[in-house]
């Protein structure tokens, strides 16, 4: 309009001084809808004229920024009362939200009026500034059951009607205030976004005081609330980060597991934070010495399972570098503590006699003692803690270095660190730091000579029978062999390993034995070991030899099999003839399927699952999980899956068939449940098909007649 030309004319003309005091000193409100901004639901998308900018006009000063600021809102509270004196809320309502907001308004309770503010914002965001100012209010309300509602209804308005998908809110002095043409409608929409960004940080400073409640609840509801904002829009993205991340070190482990999945759950909806992430978490987190080694945990559990592409590059080298940083001052930890413990433990052991009752104390000596075994209990949780640490810190570096692109001299500095712990320390974080350092020398074949030696040297370690790593070690010790080209160092290790295998548990020699007839498979070479004589010219086999290359295992046989064929596990024995015989073992997917544990469940009489129930079921939402094989064969990188890991399997105890089965039938494990029944069958005979007795009804449930033939076969002749 004329009046809107002149008044621009006249703010050009005035902009240095701005003499503009009042609202009441711009142009009139229209007379057809007396509003300078129509009424819509999304503010941001209201088409305001175009601007035009001048890239060498001067900025405004800090004074004229206030000045037109102060105009602004001015004009937005007269917007407000134009559109409250006339009604219009009313207009765009309709007549049952009209009756239901009057209503609610005078005589309803918190949540109902919560609702309707909620309902009147929505309508016109840019018009209802009294209505978001009332909901702000309540918000920073003492009486918690008033701000948590507040905050959730907040928080949902804000994620799904007042902050842009694509972009920030600005401030007022962020907007193009030098521009020519700026209107009236210009700087109500300005000051509405200058003053809804200001609301928005506010309502985060209330969420951030309330994710310290006393109450897990309320700190729960906050950690949600901060990444539903962040997953939904950009707005204070890095203020919100920074408050999910600071919940990793919560004093509750429940809520720092869940702030653990929020933030993986973040990742996997936006991947492109990756990096921002890991920054973050190293910034609030690793790189504080106060930081307790709980929260520690959960901080890299969350980052080990990040999962990397080949585009991740920059990525993948941010997560070895806090990998390594934080692995040698874990390191420097642990040591410290097993030199505080030799020191601790030398004067004690003098004092100590064996067989002596343990003393009894009282009172204050009873509290002395209390203390003192707590302190104990603590170092012992702190020390486990410290293991799992290690592990968790191997497990990342093994998952991003395939993707990174470190500079060898870099990649040099840390290799003496990890080598360090490959000899020392948890046996799970020896096997972790062994895969690290077999992907390290796949592309730093300089160190794999010393990684060969010190796999070698594992092999004889006693703690390899506790372990729970025992698939993950093997596969380590497969794909090493398998990418080894050196015939006299493959000869060694199989010699060992069949040196171990004669004391082990049943469960990694099987393991151990089907992972040889891999490597021999590929290797045709080393059935020399059994087929072809000693040559008495040549160099005696060496044990004592660190170096697996000079131990001459080329010029000694396999003499280890002959006691292997005579193993008590008959899976041995017969994993054994077959590698003898040249003939191909069948895989072997899960190791807990020849452990003793195994065998003693059968006399359970459950009946096992099927090899085909749901094997590619996930446990949990995370992807980094053990892979469960159903068939495996040399050509695959992982040759065993871990523990308990895929369907069972087996011999179903609760068939009354089982004594008409052939032996050949029968897995070599599960003969002597056949021997057992078909000699229960012939020394009962038709006793089996009686009633039992009430005696036996205690001892078993099932109709296969264990209870009554186990009085009446002997142990001698079952075995026979």
């Amino acid at each position: 309009t004329k009046g809107s030309d002149k008044t621009s004319k006249v703010e050009e003309d005035e902009i240095p001084g701005f003499k503009i005091k009042s609202a009441k000193d711009a142009q009139p409100l229209g007379k057809a809808t007396r509003l300078e901004i129509e009424p819509n639901p999304q503010w941001y998308s209201i088409e305001l004229p175009a601007l035009e900018t001048d890239e060498t006009t001067e900025r405004l000063s800090e004074d004229d920024v206030v000045r037109k600021l102060a105009f602004a809102e001015q004009l937005l509270d007269a917007e407000n009362e134009q559109y409250e004196k006339h009604g219009l809320r009313q207009k765009s309502l309709s007549t049952s939200d009209r009756s239901f907001v009057t209503s609610i308004l005078s005589s309803g309770t918190l949540s109902d009026r919560v609702s309707a503010l909620t309902l009147i914002v929505q309508e016109s965001p840019v018009h209802n500034m009294k209505a978001l100012g009332q909901l702000m209010q309540m918000v920073q309300k003492k009486n918690r059951r008033e701000a948590l509602l507040a905050v959730s209804s907040v928080k949902d308005l804000m994620a799904s009607s007042l902050l842009p998908s694509t972009r920030k809110l600005r401030h007022f002095a962020d907007q193009p205030l030098h521009a020519t043409g700026a209107t009236n409608a210009h700087f109500i929409v300005w000051a509405f976004e200058d003053r809804l960004k200001r609301n928005y940080f506010d309502l985060i400073q209330v969420m951030e005081t309330l994710s310290y409640d006393p109450l897990v609840h309320t700190r729960q509801n906050m950690v949600t609330y901060f990444e539903d904002l962040l997953e939904q829009k950009p707005e204070q993205e890095q203020n919100l980060l920074r408050l999910l991340v600071n919940k990793l070190g919560d004093k509750e482990r429940q809520l720092a597991a869940k702030a653990s999945y929020l933030v993986l759950k973040l990742l996997n909806i936006h991947p492109n934070m990756k990096h921002v992430v890991v920054r973050t978490v190293q910034e609030l987190l690793l790189s504080k010495a106060a930081t307790k080694e709980r929260a520690q945990y959960y901080t890299m559990i969350t980052l080990n399972q990040i999962i990397l592409s080949s585009r991740d590059i920059e990525t993948a080298n941010l997560l070895l570098e806090v990998y390594f940083a934080y692995f040698k001052r874990l390191l420097k930890t642990v040591q410290d503590d097993e030199e505080e413990d030799a020191e601790g433990a030398t004067p004690t052991a003098k004092g100590k006699g064996k067989g002596k009752p343990e003393k009894v104390y009282i009172g204050q000596k009873a509290l002395k003692k209390a203390k003192a075994d707590a302190e104990k209990q603590r170092m012992e949780e702190e020390r486990s803690m410290g293991n799992k640490l290690m592990v968790a810190v191997l497990t990342g570096l093994n998952r991003a270095l395939p993707f990174a692109q470190m500079a060898d001299a870099q990649m040099d500095a840390h290799v003496g660190t990890v080598f360090q712990i490959a000899h020392a320390g948890n046996f799970n974080t020896v096997v972790q730091s062994l895969l690290l350092l077999h992907q390290i020398a796949r592309v730093r074949p300089a160190i794999g000579d010393r990684f060969y030696r010190t796999l070698y040297d594992s092999l004889l370690d006693p703690r390899l029978d506790q372990t729970s790593k025992k698939a993950m070690y093997l596969n380590v010790l497969f794909r090493a062999l398998k990418s080894d080209t050196q015939t006299p160092r493959v000869m060694a290790f199989i010699k060992r390993i069949l040196q171990v295998c004669l004391h082990s548990q049943a469960e990694f020699a099987s393991g151990a034995l089907f992972m040889v007839s891999q490597v021999m498979e590929l290797n045709p070479q080393m059935y020399a070991m059994l087929a072809q004589p000693e040559d008495s010219d040549a160099p005696a086999y060496d044990t004592s030899k660190r170096d697996p290359r000079y131990a001459n295992a080329e010029s000694s046989c396999l003499w280890e099999a002959t006691l292997l064929l005579r193993h008590f596990h008959p899976s041995i024995t017969h994993t054994m003839q077959q590698i003898v015989d040249r003939q191909s073992v069948p895989s072997i997917s899960n190791l807990h399927n020849h452990s003793l544990a195994h065998f003693l469940d059968r006399f359970v009489f459950r009946k096992p699952k099927t090899e085909d129930a749901q094997p590619s079921v996930l446990r949990g939402h995370s992807l980094m999980q053990p892979l469960i094989h159903s068939t495996q064969s040399a050509a695959t990188e992982h040759l065993l899956a871990s523990k308990r890991v895929g369907a069972l399997g087996g011999l179903d105890l609760t068939s009354e068939a089982i004594a008409d089965l052939q032996k050949s039938d029968m897995k070599p494990d599960e003969q002597f449940f056949h021997q057992f029944f078909q000699t229960k069958r012939t020394r009962m005979g038709k006793k089996a098909k009686k009633t039992r007795t009430d005696e036996d009804a205690e001892f078993a449930d099932d109709d296969t007649g264990f209870a009554g033939a186990v009085n009446e076969v002997d142990d001698d002749e079952a075995w026979e």
